[in-house]
Parts: structure tokens; C-alpha cells; sequence
């Protein structure tokens, strides 16, 4: 999992692996000196990099290398198919938390979707991951990832889980709940943008009986998150348990370097679409100051 990013003059990065076999990981989050363009995508630094050609539409044709805190890859990135545009047309707020009004939703003043927000779920990737000190080529073929572009503001304040849930019936759920706790683990806002594969999309509301299960303390930064996610999402006779593997998805800086901490794993479990069984695999992300 990379997460790169160009911020405030600095290039920032989440980097994670984990094993499946052995359920071992190793990663870190940074803040590195490094240089971004304005005019197309093109930032670049020591630990990593994130190109497309001047001239293109710096999505169909991205190249990204990384080489840190044991997480190596160098790989060309091909979107297929139909695109996923988050909230259903890419454009995404997040409400400020200001004073008592922890659901600030005053449009005179925060404009609608000023940050942009849409990924591609059918992803194929061409290049190698070094895992462990061995080197490990992609089978473009079988390959299957998901890339996601972001930019303008998207602050947010309360922490959050968000998950992307492949099912075993092709449908893409990509859900975001801000501002959960321990004890009271469902917060708002909360949506789930539905992806099918015939790119029809659907925005519903996540349920208030959503919430964190299994909460544990990091012994690293002391703070909380949780194990496993009850979704629940009733406008489509749907619910889903999320489990996350490998326990312990906390990424920070290494000694000696600037970073955050944030916890970012895979996941996978069961459920229901409208009142049919289905499997699923894939990420959850918990940004936690509880």
C-alpha cells in the first residue's frame, strides 16, 4: 500500500506491506523534501516517486517507485474499465469540526466538492515488488489494483475509517465514517459510494447501528482503533463484517524522522446484498486521535 502525496512544499507517504502467508508487515509514514508541479504530475523525492507524461491526462499512463522502510516497488500503473468518482461525481466536503457544531454543513460558506476525489477499481499494474529482499515480478495478466486520485482539501478533523470492500458479486464499496471513538464508534459523516462494474454508481447512507468492534490501544503512539467494522447499509438490505487480519496496522515515522501515525491493512469477511450472501477482500484505513 502507498499512499504518496505532495503537501505544503513536502512530498508525505504511507508505506506498508504485508505478508499473508506469515502475517508479517513492516512500513512507515514520512515527510521528505521534495518538488511537485502544477502542470502535470510530477513529484518526485529520495523515497519516492510519482510520474506521468507532460502533455497526458496524468491518470491513464502513471508511473510510481518507492524504496522505503523495507517497502520496494517499481511499477507502471494501467487503469481499465469504468472509473469510480466518489460521493457519485468525485466531488467530496468533509465539514469542518468548529466549535460545538461537530456537523458543520453551512454551504454559504464551505463550498460542495471542493476536493476532488476519483479512482479506477480495475487497475492493472506491469513491474516488482521487493518483499523481504526478493524481488517479486507482477503478472500484469492476473494483476489487480486500485488507484485513486485526490486533490484540493479534504481535512479531516475527527479521524475516520474508511474501507474498500471488493464482493465476490463485482460491486466496489468505498465508505468513509468520520469521527468515531471508542465509545461511541459510529460518528458522521458517514456514506458509501457503491461501484458496479457496468460503472453505475449509487451514494447511500451508512446506518447509525455502524460501528468499530474490538478496539485495541497501540503501544507505539497510544492511540485506539479497532480490529473489526459492522457495516451496515439498509437502503440496499446490506451489511458486512470487516475484519482486519493482521492486528496491528499502525504505520509511523521512524526514529529520527518526521511522519504520523495511521493504520492501514487488509481486510476481509462476509455478508449480506440484497439479502444475498457474499464474500469480499480489501483495505481498511483508520486515522485515529481516540
Amino acid at each position: 500500500m502507498l499512499a504518496p502525496n505532495f503537501f505544503r512544499g513536502e512530498t508525505t507517504g504511507i508505506f506498508r506491506v504485508e505478508d499473508l502467508q506469515n502475517f508479517s508487515s513492516t512500513g512507515a509514514t514520512a515527510f521528505a523534501p521534495g518538488t511537485g508541479s502544477t502542470e502535470f504530475l510530477n513529484f518526485r523525492s529520495e523515497i519516492q516517486n510519482l510520474t506521468s507524461p507532460r502533455g497526458g491526462d496524468n491518470f491513464t499512463d502513471v508511473h510510481i517507485s518507492a524504496d522505503y522502510a523495507g517497502v520496494k516497488m517499481d511499477v507502471q500503473m494501467t487503469p481499465m474499465g469504468k472509473n469510480l468518482y466518489i460521493g457519485g461525481a468525485g466531488g467530496v466536503t468533509i465539514s469542518p469540526k468548529n466549535g460545538g457544531n461537530s456537523n458543520q454543513n453551512d454551504y454559504r460558506t464551505l463550498v460542495p466538492g471542493y476536493s476532488w476525489y476519483w479512482g479506477n477499481p480495475t487497475l492493472k499494474l506491469e513491474g516488482a515488488i521487493t518483499v523481504g529482499g526478493e524481488k517479486l515480478v507482477i503478472d500484469s495478466d492476473q494483476s489487480r489494483g486500485y488507484f485513486e486520485r485526490q486533490w484540493g482539501e479534504f481535512g479531516i478533523a475527527g479521524g475516520h475509517y474508511g474501507y474498500w470492500l471488493y464482493l465476490s458479486n463485482g460491486i466496489l464499496i468505498h465508505g468513509w465514517v468520520v469521527g468515531p471513538t471508542v465509545e461511541k464508534p459510529f460518528g458522521i459523516p458517514a456514506w458509501a459510494t457503491i461501484w458496479h462494474p457496468n460503472g453505475i454508481h449509487e451514494v447511500l447512507e451508512v446506518d447509525n447501528t455502524t460501528k468499530g468492534l474490538n478496539p485495541w490501544t497501540s503501544e507505539y503512539s497510544g492511540n485506539n482503533y479497532f480490529q473489526d467494522v459492522e457495516l451496515n447499509l439498509s437502503q440496499r438490505n446490506a451489511s458486512f463484517n470487516i475484519h482486519q487480519v493482521i492486528k496491528n496496522g499502525e504505520v509511523g515515522p521512524l526514529p529520527g524522522t518526521e511522519g504520523y501515525n495511521i493504520s492501514e491493512a487488509y481486510a476481509q469477511g462476509d455478508g449480506v446484498w440484497e439479502n444475498e450472501h457474499v464474500t469480499f477482500y480489501g483495505h481498511l484505513e483508520q486515522l485515529s486521535y481516540w
